[in-house]
């Protein structure tokens, strides 16, 4: 007798995931939609997505794809970074400031557009990271310490992974305090090995995990410390990401799995210079049983999708099952696991950068 539910979930449903994003680039799905004033984001969870799984520029056109990137560079504050949208914003920095995810975002998603970044206010986005840091380390989401102190909201290892990896991608680290920010991820670790949002939290989570080990292999370039592949240190961040895995993988001890974490705990072990140890095949037949027939993923099996399980669950097979190492026929494009995009898009921009730079 024939399996039909392994069938179901080890086929890898291409098109309806195409045509899924185009969907959620005309309307955001109603569970989406307490989001827009995060659009930008929203916007790179689906044009990375058709991106990975190259059909980007099939299947949208010339017009559309300059409609976006104009979008996109009416989002850029006067004086530096990105908003997230153009949604109850004024043109008064004062009270619609850029926002630190949102400009990681929006950066990638000009690269993945291949959108020429001339136009990119490079001295004021330095000065905007700058106004984000906090004395300890740590970046608020927006310009203020006195808004977002030390304790305050999102001011968290998720900030200092976006303001880091904008930092890398334009070359310049003036606008961060290289030193502050390294100890304040270094404080994060736990007992268990693994990373928390902030220091004195006592658990540790695999989204955060990521986060961390993904800033300190960037800031290694400005430190000389050991890449976390490289140094004993992480010998407990690697048991405890590993030990996430029960098919897909759980965010921490004693919860379920979920699709982004297939990205998170996936890409701090691939960091960590370990990816021959994730269960490839259990792993992405957790993944394919969360897809929905129509497209998308939920964030576990029989979940309605959204654009950002959606995303990750892609970006989190393309980590473990590029064309380069396809063995299953799903095609999609290679990822950078540090800056979470495509391979391509991050050899693009390091290039486009170059340019800018020589001809400043």
């Amino acid at each position: 007798m024939t399996d039909f539910t392994s069938v179901q979930q080890n086929t890898f449903k291409r098109n309806g995931h195409i045509n899924y994003f185009l969907r959620c680039l005309k309307a955001l799905p109603t569970a989406a939609q307490g989001s827009d004033s995060n659009r930008i984001t929203a916007a790179f969870f689906c044009i990375s997505g058709l991106d990975l799984l190259g059909a980007l520029f099939e299947k949208t056109s010339a017009e559309q794809r300059n409609g976006w990137i104009d979008w996109i560079w009416s989002l850029q504050a006067p004086t530096g970074g990105f908003r997230g949208s153009n949604f109850m914003t004024t043109h008064n920095d004062d009270t619609s400031p850029a926002h630190i995810p949102s400009t990681y975002t929006a950066l990638l998603t000009l690269s993945i557009l291949r959108a020429p970044l001339d136009r990119l206010n490079i001295p004021g986005l330095i000065n905007f990271l700058r106004s984000c840091q906090a004395k300890d380390g740590s970046f608020s989401p927006t310009p203020g310490d006195e808004v977002y102190p030390n304790e305050g909201f999102q001011s968290d290892v998720r900030m200092v992974y976006c303001a880091t990896v904008v930092s890398d991608i334009i070359r310049d680290f003036s606008g961060i305090d290289v030193e502050s920010t390294k100890q304040f991820i270094l404080n994060c670790q736990t007992w268990e090995g693994g990373f928390a949002s902030r220091p004195g939290i006592i658990e540790a989570q695999g989204g955060t995990t990521y986060c961390s080990l993904a800033t300190l292999s960037i800031l290694n370039k400005q430190t000389g410390i050991p890449l976390p592949n490289e140094s004993h240190q992480f010998q407990d961040t690697l048991r405890w990401s590993i030990s996430r895995q029960m098919g897909g993988f759980q965010g921490r001890p004693g919860k379920l799995e979920d699709v982004c974490y297939s990205l998170w705990c996936g890409g701090a072990i691939s960091i960590l210079g370990h990816s021959e140890l994730i269960n490839r095949q259990a792993d992405r037949s957790f993944l394919l049983s969360a897809q929905f027939p129509i497209g998308g993923f939920g964030k576990e099996p029989e979940d309605y999708p959204d654009p950002f399980h959606s995303y990750l669950a892609l970006a989190a097979l393309s980590l473990t099952h590029s064309q380069e190492e396809d063995d299953v026929g799903l095609g999609l494009k290679r990822l950078h696991a540090v800056w979470n995009v495509g391979q391509d898009t991050a050899d693009w921009l390091k290039s486009e950068i170059s340019r800018i730079k020589a001809n400043s």
